[in-house]
């Protein structure tokens, strides 16, 4: 069997009604839930309480899973407001807590 060099097609020479098209633009409008990620709420509701009170201890003891003597740190992570806009916002919040943990150093 016998090849032409001629046989092979290149863009320049395609014909007027086999050219390149682009589909049409689709029109993007982004889809947010109403639904709140898990412990939204609770996050929120601690955003409001004092550092030293009670409540905010049992919620960073209970809720976070850290111990008691990080709660200035997950009161300066609740205020970096990351944690809003994450799927996970426990994750956020306990990762942002270790890292204000370290910036304040031993005290």
């Amino acid at each position: 069997m016998k090849f032409s060099k001629g046989s092979r097609r290149s863009a320049t020479n395609l014909p007027p009604n086999r050219a390149f098209t682009l589909p049409p633009q689709k029109d993007y409008t982004p889809q947010r839930t109403t639904r709140r990620p898990p412990f939204h709420a609770e996050i929120e509701a601690a955003s409001q309480m004092d550092v030293s009170s009670p409540e905010f201890e049992a919620f960073v003891r209970d809720i976070v899973n850290l111990p008691v003597d990080m709660a200035p740190s997950v009161a300066a992570a609740i205020r970096q407001q990351k944690w809003k806009i994450a799927p996970n916002p426990l994750g956020v919040l306990r990762t942002a807590a270790h890292q204000e943990s370290k910036r304040m150093g031993p005290g």
